[in-house]
């Protein structure tokens, strides 16, 4: 009897604890199941209109030629008045000359197309592909991008009926689909394109290619940064710029604060643009532009590299 019932609670006790493993695995399944859904729509990439301003003039522009937004800030403003650049949104064909008449010179104008995501204009409207990150290009080369982008732009149907992913209410039959080169190039714009990840800082060959090509470009050149809402990757390289020409009459810091208050963000956007890991590449940049500033010949990867090496060496000589 006795042996009878301490089988029956072995049967009983292993019952449960095969319900309770299978519960627990599939408790586990069901949530790996929804962290990859999530994940893929994360990843899921669409075809979306870049911003509704595509008739008026881009949200967050800036222009140093009008430095009346940084009166009474106690801002050191030298040097900041002949740079010669501005900043904003992605503009579209269709307010392009409102973006041309905002600068408001009679220097020819470059257009700093720091986008990374695919993009272009359908019947003058600003698109791109994107997921939710903002970052369906991340990891591909500057040459993988403008070839993927030319793939994406020749997908659209012309004359079929289009309709956007963020924008559902809107549908436009395309007669017209071209990317922003050709864009800039009809609007006698210059044009260079540094590709960026959305949220990300620059990759040190895309610094060196900047450095190489703004040099390069005619003198009393204007050049005007955009990327998709005109802020994080925008102001990153007007503070690069401006580091690039005044490192010796600002500081690291003013530079920094002048080009951030050069437009009204939101104190989200301040704290992103002041974060530790964009500081801290903002002084490396400005160090290296204090070091090569001259000439430039060192280019920024080689300064890295160079540095980091000198650090290993006096990190060792330490331990030693």
């Amino acid at each position: 009897m006795y042996k009878k019932l301490k089988i029956k609670l072995y049967i009983s006790f292993f019952v449960l604890i095969t319900i309770f493993s299978s519960l627990t695995v599939n408790g586990q399944a069901s949530i790996a199941s929804d962290k990859n859904a999530n994940k893929d729509a994360a990843d899921s990439v669409h075809l979306v209109i870049d911003n509704l301003n595509y008739e008026k003039l881009p949200s967050h522009f800036r222009t140093t030629s009008n430095i009346s937004i940084l009166e009474n800030k106690n801002l050191n403003t030298k040097g900041l008045k002949d740079l010669n650049i501005s900043g904003s949104q992605q503009f579209s064909k269709l307010n392009i000359d409102i973006v041309k008449k905002s600068i408001n010179t009679t220097l020819p104008i470059i257009d700093i197309d720091l986008r990374q995501e695919s993009h272009g204009f359908a019947n003058g409207l600003p698109i791109s592909w994107a997921n939710y990150h903002d970052n369906s290009n991340k990891g591909l080369s500057r040459d993988e991008v403008l070839l993927k982008e030319k793939k994406d732009l020749q997908s659209i149907k012309l004359n079929k009926p289009l309709t956007f992913y963020n924008h559902p209410e809107i549908t436009i039959n395309p007669t017209n689909v071209e990317n922003e080169s050709k864009l800039a190039k009809d609007n006698s714009l210059g044009y260079i394109r540094v590709t960026v990840t959305d949220g990300a800082l620059p990759t040190p060959d895309m610094v060196d290619f900047f450095i190489k090509n703004v040099l390069s470009s005619p003198k009393n050149s204007w050049f005007h940064f955009h990327c998709k809402e005109g802020i994080g990757r925008t102001t990153t390289f007007m503070i690069m710029y401006d580091m690039m020409r005044n490192y010796k009459y600002a500081t690291a810091e003013e530079i920094i604060d002048r080009q951030i208050s050069l437009v009204t963000f939101t104190e989200k956007n301040i704290e992103g643009l002041h974060s530790d890991k964009r500081l801290t590449f903002f002084n490396k940049f400005y160090e290296y532009c204090k070091e090569n500033g001259d000439d430039f010949k060192t280019t920024y990867s080689e300064y890295l590299k160079r540095t980091a090496n000198s650090h290993m060496e006096n990190h060792v000589a330490i331990l030693i």
